[in-house]
């Protein structure tokens, strides 16, 4: 079983809030006149779900086959049919070039090492359509779980986020994703605080940038 596999099997539905940053993206898809959205670590589909009952057709992709099945049933449970599924990587997702109309992808792109990231930015602007826009985010070296864990690489560390514990978290400074993004037209980056209760109760903070870029 892989781990994400094992995570949302033992852990359920890890969040089903709606992030304020989605319900934002929502409103920046339709000013650029996006039809279709790939929803790039989709976890359990809360966001998967939230974009479809606004219209937008969904490409709803993750690594796990659990995350895939669970956001399947909610869509299926809901007669939401503007959904389609993927079980894909974020650093090979193949599909055909030029696809999208918007890619988001939200608490996904720092699960991995930099050359991680670096391969999921090179597979979303290879999907992207010319002129089309990716919404996504990158956890700071500002956040409370930077320089917890082992370190296995600059900036990288695994053992430092609680139920993730073998899952690589890297950890970005704004100047490292401006040099992530110099083939795109037009890139906004902005510090962003994400507030989120976990299951137990407890409050936790994610400091990190979102980026909004063009094609």
């Amino acid at each position: 079983m892989g781990t994400w596999d094992r995570i949302y099997k033992e852990q359920g539905e890890v969040q089903s809030e709606i992030l304020p940053t989605v319900k934002v993206e929502k409103d920046i898809f339709k000013r650029f006149g996006c039809k279709k959205v790939m929803d790039l670590g989709c976890g359990t589909g809360r966001h998967t779900i939230y974009l479809a009952q606004n219209g937008y057709q969904v490409f709803a992709v993750d690594i796990s086959e659990t995350g895939i099945e669970v956001t399947r049933a909610k869509a299926e449970k809901l007669n939401l049919t503007n959904i389609e599924f993927a079980q894909l990587d974020m650093r090979n997702l193949s599909v055909d070039d030029n696809l999208m109309d918007a890619i988001m992808c939200v608490w996904t792109s720092g699960h991995g090492t930099f050359e991680d990231a670096r391969k999921n930015l090179k597979e979303m602007y290879r999907i992207l359509r010319l002129g089309e826009i990716l919404v996504i985010d990158y956890v700071s070296r500002e956040d409370e779980n930077y320089g917890k864990g082992t370190e296995i690489e600059k900036n990288t560390f695994i053992n430092n986020v609680e139920g993730e514990e073998n899952i690589p978290h890297h950890y970005f400074a704004k100047e490292e994703i401006e040099e992530l993004y110099t083939d795109f037209s037009d890139v906004d980056i902005n510090p962003v605080d994400y507030y989120f209760t976990d299951s137990y109760g407890t409050r936790h903070t994610i400091k990190a940038f979102v980026v909004i870029a063009v094609k």
